[in-house]
């Protein structure tokens, strides 16, 4: 039905595991086995933030040397409130502002993995600060590039890009190519979910044209990955896979086992956006077996995200359930309340196409709850919007309405015209069924122009077809 279609609904969660590709940075040589080991593992959750530790691994102090690494070892096993305990008790044991910018960032770190984003902008706050004072440039840097994250997340766009735009400049300053490529990438990241989507490939050419420069291979691969996820949310299926191929091309080369399963994982996307759903679980199979493999949990659970919402695109209710309900069972054993919340809308968004109203209804609101609790306000106008569809199916025309403009309000707040497009579109299909043809037309021809600006091409053929019906009823 082309209602569900045009207002996009939360059904998959997109470049989840390869949304932002940072390197660990201001790491000296010798760094224990042990911590290397634990690295990896904090990386593998926390790959959307920057881990800055300054000179930490190296300190002599026993007593703060057994906090830092007891506090990364705990990260490492998820145990974020204990590692937080641990960081701050090392913290007042330390005199350098260098040192307490990386302590701080790492409390940041571990309340960003809790989805206390309120905490975390805080805590890097305070980590800008104290870099500041330090005059330590590669912290100033790590603790403006999460706040950037963070308000992306929250749906802050231009205060994201302004973070990121004074990472740019110190990156520029000190010559750290590196960095400047992981600042466009994450600059990217921002003007796509803005739905300025040309200005986001500009900054991933940016990106990769220096990650080639310098020879940064596994950089390339997650640029490449990115822009494969663009051209998939642009609708352009055939583009996305081919650099979806280029990104495991690359992966493959340098043996990235997390990295594979995350391409594979988005490639099984694509393939079933394209209606491909033999190939699209063939993917996600294969992508599954990897992080069974390596122990990954986290990227466990946004796969079987995925499988869920292949089920309920097969009809197949109760296994679509089943998988979301192993999501949440990783997602809560981790704590990470975002992905909590994306899928309590999920689970929502089956109850409704299998016609159980009131339990759609309960679980939207359970992922309202946490979007409020977290300051999700892109995610909040979303769920918003998907009460507005079940309130529409209900028949009841005026509280529907209701939530799509309570939607819409936070999308203008927030300044995405994507979104806002989005849900205009079903208060156009709602006055399209009362047979207000009149208003419904309005709507659409409004948001037509919003999709074609941005170059949203499925939403500009549904959008059309809206328009050609109305037109041959008159």
């Amino acid at each position: 039905m082309d209602l569900a279609i045009i207002i996009g609904i939360i059904g998959i969660i997109v470049t989840i595991a390869v949304g932002v590709y940072f390197g660990i940075k201001a790491i000296k040589p010798k760094v224990p086995f042990e911590l290397q080991k634990d690295l990896v593992k904090i990386r593998a959750k926390l790959e959307q933030v920057t881990l800055y530790l300054d000179g930490l691994p190296e300190t002599k102090d026993k007593k703060k040397k057994a906090l830092f690494e007891k506090g990364m070892s705990l990260m490492a096993e998820y145990k974020y409130e204990q590692a937080i305990d641990s960081f701050r008790e090392c913290l007042t044991l330390e005199s350098g502002a260098s040192a307490k910018s990386a302590l701080l960032n790492l409390m940041g770190n571990c309340f960003y993995a809790r989805s206390k984003w309120d905490q975390a902008l805080s805590r890097w706050k305070e980590s800008l600060e104290a870099a500041e004072q330090a005059k330590d440039q590669q912290g100033q840097v790590a603790a403006l590039g999460n706040l950037g994250v963070v308000y992306k997340d929250k749906g802050e766009w231009d205060k994201a890009i302004g973070f990121h735009n004074k990472s740019l400049k110190i990156d520029e300053k000190i010559g750290d190519e590196h960095g400047m490529a992981s600042t466009f990438n994450n600059l990217a990241l921002v003007y796509k979910d803005k739905g300025e989507w040309d200005k986001a490939i500009e900054f991933y050419n940016k990106s990769l044209k220096i990650k080639e420069k310098i020879g940064d291979e596994h950089g390339m691969a997650y640029t490449f990955n990115n822009l494969a996820a663009l051209c998939q949310t642009k609708g352009e299926w055939d583009k996305s896979i081919e650099f979806y191929d280029r990104a495991l091309e690359a992966l493959e080369k340098i043996g990235d086992q997390r990295g594979i399963a995350s391409a594979l994982n988005n490639l099984g996307e694509v393939y079933w956006a394209k209606g491909q759903l033999d190939r699209a679980i063939e993917s996600c199979d294969k992508s599954l077996k990897i992080k069974e493999k390596i122990g990954d949990e986290h990227g466990m659970a946004y796969t079987f995200n995925n499988l869920a919402a292949l089920c309920q695109t097969k009809g197949e209710w109760d296994k679509a359930i089943e998988f979301y309900n192993k999501t949440l069972k990783g997602l809560e054993k981790i704590g990470d309340e975002y992905g909590m919340a994306q899928t309590f809308n999920n689970l929502g968004t089956v109850y409704r196409a299998k016609g159980e109203r009131g339990k759609a209804i309960e679980f939207y609101n359970k992922s309202l709850k946490i979007k409020e609790k977290i300051g999700d306000e892109h995610g909040m106008a979303q769920t918003h919007n998907n009460l507005g569809l079940v309130y529409q199916d209900k028949g009841e025309w005026d509280k529907a309405i209701g939530f799509y403009n309570k939607s819409i309000k936070i999308y203008e707040k927030i300044g995405d015209e994507h979104g806002m497009a989005q849900t205009k579109g079903n208060i156009a299909v709602l006055y399209k069924t009362q047979g207000k043809k009149d208003e419904a037309k309005k709507i659409f021809e409004e948001i037509l122009k919003i999709f074609e600006k941005i170059g949203d091409r499925p939403s500009i053929e549904r959008v059309r077809r809206h328009l050609s019906a109305i037109g041959r009823s008159a």
